[in-house]
């Protein structure tokens, strides 16, 4: 719809400066305080009513058109993380120690930017439409208390999008992936008691750390022979700590890492096989352990329909050629997947990324950095797919 493009050209360098805004004044999870400030704000100038302190700093703005119609949910995430930032653009973080190094920033002026056009355009618009500003995305995760607030009921939600800037798709396209888009990124804690001594006896000690590389050999032949190998699946250990001296057996040794699954069978099945693992082995050679398997967020799996309908509005409003079919999920976790598992739900990448410009950072770096275009594409998607979810 050119209607959408002209609003959208009309109002970038507006959406450019919020982004900016918000990515100076950086803030972590559910600290998100002057951030819903800054949406409440916005939308009271939009004329859109909203509710606040939905799990402590979430927003959530209301577009209404008829009680009778769909409602879509567009969701973007707000906090920032724990980096300090060391790029030199000018409207670097103020926050000593905090930056958007994720692109959340982004996520929340293409949404202000979509709320702008769609409330110019509401006496077309066929849907109602939920501008949901969810915080803790990094950490604990904002979408399941937000969820469990009701946030996707009075209007009942039909189906939600979301959308996250990505440096490896060029600016100007977007990515649309079917299926298994992100694995749940569980973690894991072990500690085994053994009985420390001096490293010359070692027949008179329990020593964990010879039982931790036990349990690691037997975790990794979980892998290799318990699960399906077509099945994505990794169990990544990242921390083993034990001992204080070359000479000393220590009393215990500390395991902790991540699981990445896809399929919610098989990564009830690994948590129970690891746990029985590690007991098992601890008690074998004579120690004990403590376990904990933290279950975080779910897989996010994309729904075909939905999918298929963000697909074709982007095509619509960019050209087929800007839309880009993934085809290899990634190990990240996002917890945008907990509104997949109430209603039909899809993900999709806003391309951020310019080599001409020198922005190839990934997520998560001290210098991230995007091309700002990404927000015209984004706020044009969106708004495009709004247009035509309710018709």
């Amino acid at each position: 719809m050119e209607i959408i493009k002209q609003i959208a050209e009309e109002i970038f360098e507006e959406i450019k400066e919020v982004r900016r805004h918000l990515h100076s004044q950086p803030e972590v999870s559910f600290c998100e305080y002057k951030t819903s400030d800054y949406i409440c704000a916005y939308l009271d100038r939009l004329g859109i009513p909203y509710q606040r302190d939905i799990a402590k700093t979430g927003v959530v703005g209301l577009l209404m058109t008829n009680e009778k119609a769909k409602t879509l949910l567009i969701r973007a995430d707000m906090d920032a993380l724990p980096i300090q930032e060391v790029s030199e653009c000018t409207f670097k973080s103020e926050n000593d120690g905090v930056m958007h190094a994720c692109g959340h920033d982004a996520h929340m002026a293409v949404l202000l930017g979509t709320a702008t056009i769609l409330s110019r355009l509401k006496d077309k618009l066929a849907c109602n439409v939920k501008f949901v500003f969810q915080p803790a995305e990094e950490t604990e995760g904002g979408a399941e208390p937000m969820i469990a607030a009701g946030i996707l009921e009075n209007p009942h939600v039909d189906g939600a999008v979301g959308g996250h800037v990505m440096n490896h798709v060029p600016a100007g396209k977007i990515l649309v992936k079917y299926g298994e888009m992100m694995a749940s990124p569980d973690d894991f804690v072990v500690t085994i008691h053994g009985r420390g001594g001096h490293g010359a006896l070692p027949h008179e000690c329990v020593d964990p750390i010879a039982i931790g590389v036990q349990i690691l050999n037997a975790w990794n032949a979980l892998s290799a022979r318990y699960t399906n190998p077509l099945e994505k699946h990794l169990i990544s250990v990242n921390i083993f700590q034990a001992g204080t001296s070359y000479n000393v057996i220590p009393d215990e040794a500390y395991i902790s890492g991540t699981v990445r699954v896809f399929d919610e069978n098989i990564r009830q099945k690994l948590a129970i096989r690891m746990e029985e693992i590690a007991n098992n082995l601890s008690e074998t050679f004579g120690a004990t352990c403590d376990f904990t398997y933290n279950f975080r967020y779910p897989p996010l799996v994309n729904d075909k329909n939905m999918t298929d309908a963000v697909k074709q509005s982007a095509e619509h409003i960019l050209g087929a050629a800007n839309v880009i079919e993934g085809t290899t999920p990634s190990m990240v976790g996002e917890d945008f997947s907990y509104f997949g598992r109430h209603v039909p739900a899809t993900f999709i990448n806003f391309g951020s990324g310019n080599e001409t410009m020198g922005i190839t950072m990934p997520l998560h770096s001290a210098n991230f950095l995007i091309d700002e275009t990404c927000l015209k594409t984004g706020m044009m998607v969106m708004s495009q797919f709004a247009m035509d979810f309710g018709r």
